[in-house]
């Protein structure tokens, strides 16, 4: 017997297939949908615990000072006059190199050659670093081995041709808040091997870490001070966990008293131990004494 489909039944069959293939079309947008949310949420999430580009934001702008490793100070009005001019005028100019790529932009002296470095963009990156409240007053300065010219007629500095200036680069390898102040947490690395023989940039291992701490003024963070850091390089800290722990002083005084005791003991047996010796000595010299007394006795009886 022959089977035969009508046209209704047809039509139905063909309409159920376009709703099967719709449905799976519309499952897998779903699918695709959810998984791209997925991934931009993962990613949002990711981006608020990156801190990479606030990490590159504060080694830019701390790199002149740490090139001339400053002593701790509270207050940037406690700062060294000398470190903090050469960390403004070499700071901007190591930012100008890392921003624009080299001094293409900038005019040179027409006698040395050196390089004009206006004052204005020393304090606009002062402004960064301090906050726009804080003015330098420009003026040439010496350094170790040579002399930063301000040139008042054209209000810029006369930047010598040198290979490299500074003892140290800058890494951040921590931000943290604490008592409403912002840590940065710097490694230094040294530019140069121990005897400043030669130039040593392929170092990336810090040597020590300070904390540089930042206040917030005006809805920005400012250098405000500068501590040692609770992180220690390697080695120190190795060298820290093979220290053993000094005793207090309870335990010292126990431990000088425990001595004096154990000392007493071994005296007092000592005496014990040589007492017996001492009164068997005595009795031999008594009879070695009373011999010679019997024989007397005994002659005067006869």
């Amino acid at each position: 017997m022959k089977n035969t489909i009508t046209p209704e039944e047809h039509a139905r069959i063909k309409r159920r297939r376009w709703r099967q293939t719709l449905g799976l079309l519309i499952t897998v947008l779903v699918l695709i949908g959810f998984i791209t949310v997925l991934r931009a949420g993962v990613g949002l999430v990711a981006n608020l615990f990156d801190d990479t580009a606030q990490k590159q934001e504060y080694e830019d702008k701390l790199e002149g000072l740490v090139l001339f490793d400053p002593m701790p100070f509270d207050g940037i009005e406690n700062i060294d006059d000398l470190t903090l001019r050469e960390a403004a005028v070499w700071g901007c100019v190591y930012s100008i190199q890392e921003t624009q790529g080299g001094f293409d932009n900038y005019n040179t002296d027409p006698e040395t050659e050196q390089l004009l470095l206006p004052s204005v963009e020393v304090d606009a990156y002062l402004a960064k670093l301090l906050g726009p409240g804080f003015k330098l007053t420009h003026r040439s300065f010496d350094m170790e081995d040579m002399t930063v010219e301000f040139d008042e007629t054209t209000q810029c500095y006369k930047i010598p041709i040198t290979g490299t200036v500074g003892y140290y680069r800058a890494t951040v390898v921590k931000l943290f808040k604490r008592s409403g102040k912002l840590h940065v947490t710097v490694g230094y690395i040294p530019t140069a091997s121990a005897d400043d023989s030669i130039i040593n940039p392929s170092s990336d291992t810090p040597t020590k870490y300070m904390d540089y701490l930042f206040e917030r003024q005006s809805g920005s963070w400012y250098l405000t001070g500068l501590t040692e850091s609770e992180t220690k390089p390697e080695s120190a800290a190795s060298s820290a966990a093979a220290q053993p722990e000094p005793m207090a002083e309870s335990d010292v005084q126990d431990a000088i008293l425990a001595t004096a005791g154990d000392s007493a003991a071994a005296d007092s047996a000592a005496a014990s131990a040589v007492q017996p010796e001492v009164q068997a000595e005595a009795g031999a010299d008594s009879a070695v004494a009373e011999a010679p007394a019997a024989e007397d006795a005994a002659s005067t009886a006869a």
